[in-house]
């Protein structure tokens, strides 16, 4: 038995948190639910795919306790197409009626002894980081978090926190992503490699204050507001992604993020589609963007740039290049280069702070015999 009484707009917001930890599709039917429990003067939703789990608490004027599981999507579609009203959640065994203005619908769900064992905070010791720093730092080094690599490690970003700073670093092997600040430092140290579903659910969910992050064992847990995301961290040694990034590039070009943004926009609308590749002629002063395709024809553009180092050519897969470009938040960069075979290194032009930095790396591609022809 089950009898509630909510806001329409405060229980969207429940279910948009915890929809985004349902399975896309799974065997266990039970993992497609959201669970529904009165706790006190709230209503707490909770969803898991045992990987994941997010829980979120809302208020509610509550007339009989209880708890119940319901179909996560179709729960979540019958909330969104309701007015803004109040919302009356009332039921017996595993039938809920859902009524709101004029209509009512009848959802059947689950006993909750069939939900999974929720994760707890288990007392850790958190360490506390601003929202906006940590949602920062994901957008910066998310992108470069490798997809389904038989690498296990590179599945996920490592994150560093303590008392020497605050650290998290991605890479999938043809580009790293590193942001490193001092200014933000804990007394609790965490070192563990959180999955990209995990960050990407904070990143979406967030909005400001503070998050407490706790680790221990194989959990680490995200609180912040009324919500906590749970996830399972992945298991190895990161690699010594510090030994990879070069030192002695001394061929360094400056120019303005946004142009040469624009310039690979254009210039990519000819290049192979199975590549991507982009190529870069170098000279004093003189820059050259090149793209073709046997198939569709070429494209050239020059760079409005500086460029001080040895004329020489380097490719670039076009869509990795841009996606750095779209996440580093400064006006001009800098791209540190060496040959057409060394990892290039880019960094803010502007960046002065050595304690609060970002870089990002990306290894040029082997030019193809179109483009070098």
């Amino acid at each position: 038995m089950i009898k509630l009484l909510v806001n329409h707009s405060d229980l969207l917001k429940g279910l948009n948190c915890v929809a985004s930890a349902l399975p896309t599709r799974s065997s266990l039917p039970y993992l497609t639910n959201v669970l529904l429990e009165t706790e006190g003067e709230t209503l707490r939703l909770s969803a898991t795919d045992l990987d994941t789990t997010v829980i979120t608490t809302i208020p509610a004027s509550i007339t009989t306790s209880g708890s119940i599981t319901l179909p996560g999507k179709k729960l979540h579609e019958i909330i969104r197409e309701l007015s803004e009203e109040e919302v009356r959640l009332s039921g017996t065994g595993n039938r809920i009626t859902i009524s709101c203005g004029n209509g009512s619908f009848t959802l059947s769900g689950n006993s909750s002894d069939q939900f999974p064992s929720l994760p707890s905070k288990s007392g850790v010791e958190p360490a506390s980081v601003p929202v906006d720093v940590f949602s920062d730092a994901i957008r910066k080094t998310s992108y470069a978090v490798a997809r389904d690599d038989y690498r296990a490690t590179l599945n996920g970003a490592l994150l560093d926190i303590g008392e020497n700073g605050f650290e998290m670093v991605a890479t999938d092997g043809h580009r790293l992503s590193c942001i490193t600040l001092g200014s933000i430092s804990t007394p609790v140290n965490i070192h563990a490699l959180v999955t990209q579903k995990a960050l990407n659910l904070f990143a979406k969910l967030s909005s400001k204050g503070e998050v407490l992050i706790r680790f221990k064992g194989s959990q680490i847990s995200f609180e912040f507001g009324n919500t906590v995301i749970f996830s399972r961290t992945i298991d190895g040694e990161y690699p010594p992604y510090r030994k990879i990034i070069p030192q002695d590039n001394d061929c360094i070009l400056s120019t303005d993020r946004e142009d040469l943004l624009s310039v690979l926009r254009r210039v990519k609308t000819m290049a192979n589609p199975t590549t991507h590749q982009i190529k870069f002629s170098l000279e004093n002063d003189k820059v050259l963007v090149h793209s073709e395709s046997a198939d569709a024809g070429d494209a050239q553009e020059s760079l409005v740039a500086d460029y001080q180092g040895n004329p020489f050519q380097i490719g670039f897969n076009g869509n990795f290049l841009m996606e750095i470009l779209r996440n580093i938040s400064c006006e001009r960069i800098v791209m540190k280069m060496k040959d057409s075979n060394t990892a290039v290194v880019i960094t803010d032009e502007e960046e002065t702070d050595d304690s609060d930095s970002y870089l990002a790396l990306i290894m040029p591609v082997k030019l193809s015999k179109v483009i070098e022809e």
